[in-house]
């Protein structure tokens, strides 16, 4: 399985305010599970397309949610952003009755 990123992304996280460091940071908890990392799915109402979005907390500490979706065998990353309040304390809330 490979991970495509492609490096425009990182532009528009840029522009976002989301630290490209803390995408890369939640992807590699996934992958190689050295931290927890909640496996979401999202729906766009408009075009009713479902993916996954993984919901982590990066080295840096800020809850990152970071976009993805299959491509074959392989995962293509295509968004990012941080969690919101509410966002958070339903992350804090998984952690904390999580049951390894």
């Amino acid at each position: 399985m490979a991970i495509t990123w492609f490096w425009a992304l990182t532009r528009m996280l840029e522009r976002y305010g989301v630290d490209p460091d803390d995408v890369f940071d939640v992807i590699d908890a996934w992958v190689t599970a050295k931290r927890p990392v909640w496996f979401r799915t999202a729906t766009d109402p408009a075009s009713g397309l479902t993916t996954f979005v993984i919901w982590g907390r990066p080295g840096g500490g800020t809850l990152t949610a970071v976009y993805a979706h299959r491509k074959g065998s392989d995962t293509e990353v295509y968004a990012a952003r941080y969690l919101g309040p509410d966002q958070i304390a339903e992350f804090e809330k998984w952690e904390a009755t999580r049951n390894d």
